[in-house]
């Protein structure tokens, strides 16, 4: 999957489609108020089931985020915070916007560990640095006033730190681009919208549309550890077997094991044999003709062809068998990682490179038989082709 690829789908498109959902509200706000007292209840039951759920899933960042929300929705609609100035809510604005900040670039940890006392204490800090700001800049008002004057506005510096905080987390969730980082920054973009224009977007509206924010990130994450090999990005044998409940009566299943793997890991380190297992999962998954691939475990893969008869699939696996053996696995040089930069330039090194091959046996599905005896003889033909020689396709 390409860099940009990876961040169109992780990044930009959950944030498009919380920006079309935010648009159908505004679109239609004048039918949804027949629903108002049910949507201004929802946060106080959603966020709770966000924090819940991600702690499941030890998604802890979530469920911190998640508390936040809560504390601050109950604090604001019960009046426990009472009337807040200026300077109160932009003390909260900006202290919530250095948590987020945080938070974008930290892991997620248990929540009854030590890790735990050091997230509380970096929200507290994160508040304590937004209050010293807001004071540093009332305390310095004049000075500032008479040599920014006419470049700044005392509001642009007081909340200059939430756009820098912005720019930091939407950099972060592009270049490491995942659903929690995403998550992150579709609240901060929101809580940074409630304190600038309130009027724009109610408050319930969006505490509802982030908690349900975290809990489909925590169910899609979930699945994606469940149904994907997270080594090679390929659908995991869980999904295969997902995958053959809609199965119909024709179709064909192949299966592929790298030759002499074994060997070949014991030669050149495991690092260099995960490697080699990502470039094969990367030519098997894209087999085309309608094959959908599979990691069936170890250096085995499976490829399933719906609809299609073991002889129309022999032309797409031999395309990834050919693809697999001509490609030139270029190894690093230890020697070379132990130099200087300097030494480097003096000294050429002839690159080493290596080359795997694959076999596969594929077998058709006979209506009398089950997927599993249909997948046994695909094996059996693999185990043909790997007598006959390997590096081919026996059916």
């Amino acid at each position: 999957m390409s860099a940009f690829y990876h961040s169109c789908r992780y990044f930009f498109i959950p944030i498009i489609l919380t920006g079309f959902v935010l648009t159908l509200f505004q679109l239609n706000q004048a039918h949804l108020l027949v629903w108002q007292g049910i949507i201004e209840q929802l946060p106080f039951w959603l966020l709770p089931a966000a924090i819940a759920i991600s702690l499941q899933f030890n998604r802890s960042r979530l469920a911190y985020l998640a508390a936040l929300m809560l504390a601050y929705f109950v604090a604001t609609t019960t009046h426990l915070l009472g009337t807040i100035d200026q300077a109160y809510s932009n003390q909260i604005l900006l202290g919530g916007a250095f948590t987020m900040a945080w938070f974008a670039f930290i892991k997620d940890r248990g929540l009854i560990s030590p890790h735990s006392l050091v997230r509380l204490a970096g929200v507290i800090l994160s508040f304590m640095a937004a209050f010293g700001w807001l004071w540093a800049n009332n305390e310095f008002k004049l000075q500032l006033d008479g040599y920014l004057a006419a470049m700044f506005s005392i509001d642009v510096r007081t909340l200059s730190p939430l756009y820098l905080c912005i720019f930091i987390v939407a950099i972060r969730g592009v270049w490491q681009a995942n659903l929690v980082n995403t998550s992150i920054f579709i609240t901060l973009v929101l809580w940074a919208v409630h304190f600038i224009t309130p009027a724009a977007l109610p408050l319930p509206i969006s505490m509802t549309l982030l908690a349900s924010i975290y809990i489909l990130t925590v169910l899609t994450d979930s699945y994606f550890l469940a149904y994907r090999d997270e080594l090679t990005g390929l659908a995991s044998r869980r999904a295969l077997f997902n995958l053959v409940l809609s199965l119909g009566r024709k179709y064909s299943v192949a299966m592929l094991d790298i030759d002499h793997f074994k060997k070949f890991n014991d030669t050149y380190g495991h690092d260099v044999g995960d490697q080699v297992l990502k470039l094969v999962a990367s030519k098997i998954g894209g087999v085309r003709g309608g094959g959908k691939a599979f990691r069936y475990g170890g250096e085995e893969f499976t490829i399933i062809f719906p609809r299609k008869d073991s002889s129309a699939t022999l032309d797409y696996l031999e395309e990834v068998r050919e693809s697999i053996e001509e490609y030139d696995i270029v190894l690093r040089d230890d020697k070379r990682k132990s130099q200087s930069k300097a030494t480097r330039g003096k000294t050429q090194h002839k690159a080493k490179t290596v080359s795997v091959t694959i076999s596969i046996g594929v077998a058709e599905h006979h209506s009398s038989e089950t997927f599993e005896q249909t997948m046994k003889r695909s094996d059996q033909a693999l185990y043909k082709a790997k007598k006959k020689g390997r590096n081919q396709i026996c059916a």
